[in-house]
């Protein structure tokens, strides 16, 4: 009876764990979740930014989860343009990597879906030498761009250099928001509509900066699930990490986060 009743502790303790690690105990939320993805590609050994970096295998598993539960996979542009018809996620991409050409854009196309890729203009045919790691993580050049643009791929802005946007003047703001949107727009010739601060870094001038710039949306870093569009230049989004398993993934998609 003793063996019995310390095996039950032990159960018990392992679901108190669990629901203190994942947050499944959460409501579903209502509106349309906004994914945040970063590179496609292999995890660099001991790499701390292995955390944004999902396995092309990984990404495999997650559109086929997003298919199985009858989800459309959007760019951030359909959810401000198109009522919603059907279920839809919007996907998105940080900081323009040449993993989501060579590795996102095939899974994407063999599932009907598109996405939204926002860029860091200043960068375009570089590396992400914001993050700190050498060697930096190869980003989109002007001709994969459009590539992604001909593709059916939005093409959205990340600012021109990556930088935090409530430290900068007025002068440099001008640039990273007005200025990346015409840089894109000339590179896709279409209109780029859809914005990223870099960091999730924001303020009430940055937003109106952004607006001002004829944007239509933006994202923040910030996790949830946005109910409606009544903010559309504070659009939260679910963080995918490299870390997710399966059961991650899918409370994030539903509750807009898997963890405390």
């Amino acid at each position: 009876m003793n063996g019995a009743l310390f095996a039950a502790g032990l159960g018990g303790a392992a679901a108190l764990g669990l629901s203190l690690r994942f947050n499944w105990w959460r409501p579903k939320r209502s509106g349309t979740p906004i994914l945040m993805h970063h590179q496609i590609g292999p995890h660099r050994p001991g790499s701390p930014l292995n955390r944004w970096r999902v396995t092309e295998r990984d990404f495999g598993w997650q559109l086929d989860t997003l298919v199985r539960l009858k989800y459309g996979g959007v760019a951030l542009r359909d959810l401000v343009e198109t009522p919603p018809a059907a279920r839809r996620v919007v996907l998105t991409f940080d900081d323009g990597y040449r993993g989501v050409r060579e590795k996102a854009l095939p899974a994407l196309l063999a599932r009907g879906f598109t996405a939204t890729v926002f860029v860091v203009t200043d960068r375009i045919g570089g590396v992400n030498n914001w993050d700190g790691e050498t060697p930096g993580e190869p980003l989109l050049t002007a001709d994969e761009i459009r590539t992604l643009h001909g593709a059916g791929i939005e093409i959205g802005s990340h600012g021109a250099t990556h930088r935090a946007l409530t430290q900068l003047g007025a002068a440099d703001l001008a640039r990273e928001v007005a200025g990346s949107k015409e840089t894109l727009e000339r590179i896709t010739g279409a209109p780029v509509t859809s914005f990223c601060y870099p960091y999730g870094d924001f303020d009430d001038r940055v937003v109106e900066a952004v607006r001002n710039a004829g944007y239509r949306a933006a994202t923040v870093i910030r996790g949830g699930i946005p109910k409606d569009l009544s903010d559309p230049f504070r659009l939260k989004r679910v963080a995918v990490r490299g870390t997710h398993t399966r059961l991650d993934f899918l409370l994030a998609l539903t509750r807009g986060r898997s963890r405390l």
